[in-house]
């Protein structure tokens, strides 16, 4: 049985923490520092999993994806992944890793990549959202819909019921932010414009980048 999101736990959710590495996530000349991103997704996905098993799965997939770049980053060709665009180029010279053989596939940081961007337009919009809607509006609507306009596309069916029965349980905003995070109510709604608005500068970024190398359907 899938567990009630958990109302009585105070966590420590830090959206100063995620603004500060989407801030400093530009590395000029349209390029992203991929370390910087890598320090906010890790902490959007504590968000996910204190949730408890509402979106384990999401948070999983997530840390798995992390984990995939930030092992070769710490390999003998860490200095191919710095940024975006030097993985890209890396991965491009050496086509089997973007685009031939599943067991390939399975280690292409172009690829992964692509899947967090992907999360990353669902996660911006729902702060965005959360952001602009009453304090007792339930999220569960607002994940709902902003999922069928995002992340759902890439999923499939046995997923998306899953994403639908996880976002059933979800509280209010107020609930929401009062239990998950370590700013206090009013600092929170501050934050989530000034995250969403440094979020889509990062995701634009990306965005150009695999739209300039035609990237973005890669399977």
């Amino acid at each position: 049985m899938m567990e009630i999101f958990p109302h009585n736990e105070n966590h420590d959710f830090d959206l100063e923490l995620v603004l500060q590495a989407l801030k400093r996530c530009p590395a000029g000349g349209g390029d992203i520092d991929l370390r910087e991103y890598l320090v906010a997704y890790n902490e959007l996905c504590r968000f996910f999993k204190m949730t408890g098993r509402l979106f384990g799965f999401v948070a999983k997939d997530l840390e798995h994806k992390i984990s995939a770049i930030e092992r070769k980053q710490n390999s003998d060709e860490g200095q191919h992944y710095t940024t975006a665009e030097k993985m890209i180029q890396f991965e491009i010279n050496s086509p089997s890793l973007v685009h031939k053989g599943q067991n390939k596939r399975s280690h292409s940081g172009t690829r992964t990549l692509l899947r967090l961007h992907w999360a990353l337009e669902f996660i911006l919009e729902f702060m965005s959202r959360m952001s602009k809607c009453s304090d007792h509006e339930r999220t569960s609507k607002i994940a709902t819909e902003v999922y069928e306009q995002t992340l759902s596309k890439y999923h499939p069916w046995l997923t998306r019921k899953m994403a639908a029965i996880a976002v059933y349980l979800l509280p209010s905003r107020k609930d929401l932010i009062h239990v998950m995070c370590k700013q206090d109510y009013q600092t929170v709604l501050q934050l989530l414009d000034k995250v969403v608005d440094a979020g889509k500068r990062v995701y634009d970024l990306i965005e150009n980048i695999y739209r300039d190398h035609n990237l973005h359907n890669i399977p």
